[in-house]
């Protein structure tokens, strides 16, 4: 029967915003809850609590799906300056930052460029550089983690890198290009310090001036969850979309933006998808699956988990069409969806322009290891993200990822509410454009295989 899509979409755009649950999401995930690292009891209710919105849906198959996590964490991490100045600085570990005590001296390395470093290299062995983990202007951009080896490969001992913004803020980042699926593997102790503080060492860094860089961390192996169910599909019940987004958090952070947003959007969809067919009979054609991962922020571990279990290890389970990945969507409004390959640009296009609203399709030029679409492009499924302003003119205050300031006063509910209502349109249509219209050609898992070892040491275009 055909769809009725201008009752559908009233529906569903009236809908997400009367009587939405995304503020109730959010004060849960965040404030009820709060921090869900990875392999944490926070994390655990996290995923129980998803679950049960999921079923309260009336979802099929609403479950809870335990893996194996690598793991961290951090017990205590401090910066000292000695000497002419002696004080304690702001400080945060990375991710899998491994346990130092180093007392050394300290050296600017800039950027940590080629050109910075030559002439200092007699310097270099033994030391803590001083580096700033943003690309240096002009030059083409080299990742932090290909810096980091550089450094690492001289002898360095340990880095300080500072935050960009000022207001003493330090955050959790990684060190480890994700691409390579190893959290542990790490070039070499980083920890991030505050842009007053980084401005204090790099002011005193000529003077021949040591600092003391100690962080008590460990590894260990542990437990954490993804959260699964589904909604069925009424003409190709075998063939499936995919709407996904992380749960867990970094160590100490609420995670409103990164990423109890996605989170409570993907719930919202879900909840909206599940009640139109219950209120007015209008269905999806293929089935939709609704998952949330764990353990994002430790390389992927979750997604990468889901996908080797659904869809490597198993030979009966029908392979996305395509999966779309929701991750700080506080940062700004939705512009449209960005592919990781340019397959299925047209046919999302068309879905697009079907719905009014100017939204656009574009195709990412290199294959984006920092969400978790990655490890479904990488296992060959039409995969992507959402078109937000996530790095280039995002909202000022949701500049507070991996911290505790991550809370959800950054938050616009009005846009998760307008996330929810056009992410289901979107889903909606591509639900019923029939096989026949979607490009046949499978990916080559080695064609993709190649193009991530290529790619390796290049920074992913964010416009």
């Amino acid at each position: 029967m055909p769809v009725d899509w201008q009752t559908a979409e009233s529906w569903l755009m009236g809908n997400a915003w009367v009587g939405s649950l995304a503020s109730d999401h959010v004060r849960t995930l965040c404030d009820t809850i709060g921090t869900r690292w990875g392999g944490s009891d926070g994390e655990r209710q996290a995923a129980e609590y998803i679950r049960e919105q999921f079923e309260s849906f009336g979802l099929e198959g609403s479950g809870i799906e335990e893996f194996d996590v690598s793991t961290w964490e951090s017990e205590s991490a401090s910066i000292t300056l000695n000497g002419v100045q002696p004080r304690r600085l702001d400080v945060r570990p990375s991710l899998f930052c491994p346990s130092v005590d180093l007392t050394a001296p300290l050296v600017d390395v800039g950027f940590g460029m080629d050109h910075e470093i030559e002439p200092l290299t007699p310097r270099l062995s033994g030391s803590i550089a001083l580096m700033s983990g943003a690309y240096e202007p002009f030059s083409p951009p080299e990742p932090l983690s290909d810096r980091l080896e550089r450094l690492a490969s001289l002898g360095v001992a340990a880095v300080i890198s500072p935050y960009a913004a000022g207001g003493r803020r330090t955050t959790h980042g990684s060190s480890n290009d994700w691409r390579d699926n190893r959290p542990a593997s790490v070039p070499l102790p980083l920890v991030f310090t505050s842009r007053e503080d980084g401005a204090l060492l790099g002011r005193l860094a000529a003077s021949d001036v040591t600092v003391t860089v100690r962080v008590d961390a460990s590894y260990r192996d542990g437990v954490s969850r993804n959260t699964v169910a589904d909604l069925a599909g009424d003409t190709w019940p075998e063939e499936t979309l995919f709407l996904g987004a992380h749960h867990d958090t970094t160590p100490d952070s609420p995670g409103a933006n990164d990423n109890g947003s996605g989170t409570t959007v993907v719930l919202e969809t879900a909840r909206l998808l599940a009640r139109l067919k219950r209120d007015t009979g209008i269905g999806p054609g293929r089935a939709i699956r609704f998952a949330t991962f764990g353990s994002e922020e430790q390389t992927l571990q979750g997604s990468v988990a889901f996908v080797k279990r659904h869809y490597i290890d198993a030979h009966d389970e029908p392979r996305p069409r395509l999966m779309i990945n929701l991750d700080e969507l506080g940062t700004g409004t939705m512009k449209g969806v960005a592919l990781q390959f340019p397959e299925l640009r047209p046919l999302v296009q068309g879905a697009l322009d079907e719905m009014g609203e100017g939204l656009r399709c574009h195709v990412m030029a290199q294959m984006d290891a920092s969400g978790d679409m990655f490890p479904f492009a990488r296992a060959g499924i039409q995969s992507a993200m959402l078109w937000r302003w996530r790095f280039v003119g995002r909202h000022p205050d949701t500049a507070f990822g991996h911290s505790s300031s991550d809370t959800p006063d950054k938050l616009r509910i009005r846009e998760l509410k307008e996330y929810a209502g056009l992410l289901s349109r979107v889903l909606l249509r591509l639900s019923h454009v029939p096989p026949s219209e979607w490009p046949a050609d499978e990916l080559d898992l080695n064609a993709v295989e190649r193009r991530i070892a290529d790619e390796r040491g290049s920074v992913v275009r964010t416009m």
